[in-house]
């Protein structure tokens, strides 16, 4: 077999795997039934934690507005500012910790677990607004052997493409998580609002290893809701999630700032696929988890690696071409598209992988679309379409930068 001919059954293949991976993704998340449970908590069984370091006004007023009619207790921890966040939480009912020397959100959640006696906590960023009844819809999904319970994210639509391409990608990974709770655990319960038992998560929050954690020695503040999704699964307790809570948040308000949002959430992202491999995490969570983490990290680097390869076939066949007719480009060219056009495996090949990726993709995109609650679906995915070509350029460079963990930085 030449290397042209191995190059396009590798891309063949791939298409083929990828097929599956949109299809059964879709079909899976087509068929996801919450399941309604009956236990013994309820809302008063939970106590919320709110970090914030310098969250615009108005939005921590929102947000603290919406966590008062939770009916249970909230803590906020100020990461160095006190003003005018103590004032606002004292007005909503909270109690309110000032962490003096700023530290980060992980200092922030260990200061507030040592004041949280609940079965349950329930961490809520400081620009996440909870509807009414989160938090007894979120507690009643936990079973026994449930760990976690986190909530479904969605974007503040501001009619900026920032926000409407955030919210592609957040429909997009409804999808694979609703997927992948049909065999037990979703791979991250958002920081951005999620139900733990105190059991479990209180003494790793105290814990050195949490309020520390360092990557390559480097002290890293990010990637808290993935570590503790991680302690969950391998804990012995399923990470779930309940998609009937939609949780709002706010996109970042510039592409700069949304660039190093993804670059943070990238490297994160990375070390805990390593982490979770080596670690054991993944086998406990289930062969389909292991698969959907293995394809969803893997998929860019082959995706790129058999473009270029292909390219470069594709330039090295045209120039040699060219070779035996410098005096004519279009004599030159037209042979070039002969050459595949005649080649009956090559173009069999083609054909198949290109009917497969459209039928995976708009399976999927079909999907995704269900999920999407507004009626701008069209700017949805428009917009999605940046924010995944972003997403693709900072998911590498976060690859090659892993080792340098970014500070905990809100818009």
């Amino acid at each position: 077999m030449n290397i042209y001919l191995l190059v396009f059954v590798l891309a063949a293949a791939f298409s083929v795997v990828s097929t599956i991976f949109y299809l059964v993704n879709s079909l899976r998340s087509f068929f996801f039934r919450d399941e309604t449970i009956n236990n013994d908590f309820t809302k008063e069984d939970v106590t919320i934690v709110v970090p914030v370091y310098k969250e615009k006004e108005s939005v921590f007023r929102e947000v603290l507005q919406a966590i008062s009619l939770q009916g249970t207790s909230f803590i906020v921890v100020g990461d160095g500012n006190d003003q005018p966040y103590r004032a606002i939480t004292e007005e909503y009912g909270g109690r309110f910790i000032l962490n003096e020397v700023r530290g980060g959100k992980r200092k922030c959640l260990a200061i507030a677990m040592k004041s949280v006696f609940s079965p349950l906590v329930m961490f809520v960023d400081s620009d996440t607004i909870i509807p009414p009844d989160a938090t007894e819809k979120l507690v009643s999904k936990f079973k026994s052997d449930v760990g976690g319970v986190g909530a479904n994210l969605s974007l503040v639509i501001d009619d900026s493409p920032i926000s409407y391409g955030a919210e592609f990608v957040e429909r997009s990974r409804e999808v694979v998580f609703k997927a992948m709770s049909k065999s037990g655990n979703v791979m991250i319960l958002d920081g951005g609002c999620a139900v733990y038992r105190t059991s479990i998560v209180k003494p790793f929050i105290l814990s050195d290893e949490f309020i520390n954690h360092t990557v390559f020695g480097r002290k890293s503040l990010t990637g808290d809701d993935r570590q503790l999704t991680s302690h969950v699964i391998k804990s012995n307790f399923r990470a779930v999630k309940n998609y009937d809570v939609r949780v709002r948040t706010y996109a970042q308000s510039t592409y700069k700032s949304y660039i190093r949002q993804q670059v943070r959430w990238s490297r994160a992202g990375w070390y805990y696929f390593f982490h979770d491999l080596k670690s054991g995490t993944a086998s406990k969570a289930g062969s389909f988890y292991t698969f959907e983490l293995i394809y969803m990290y893997m998929l860019p680097i082959v995706f790129l690696s058999l473009g270029l390869a292909q390219f470069f076939i594709y330039t090295h066949i045209f120039f040699r071409i060219l070779l035996f007719h410098p005096h004519s480009i279009e004599v030159s060219f037209m042979l070039f598209i002969a050459f595949f056009t005649h080649n009956i495996k090559h173009g069999l090949i083609r054909v198949v992988s290109t009917f497969l990726n459209i039928g995976g993709i708009s399976v999927f995109g079909v999907a995704v679309s269900r999920n999407v609650q507004i009626k701008k679906k069209l700017k949805v995915f428009a917009y999605g379409a940046v924010s995944l070509f972003i997403m693709f350029i900072t998911f590498f460079y976060g690859l090659f930068t892993i080792w340098k963990q970014s500070d905990w930085i809100t818009r």
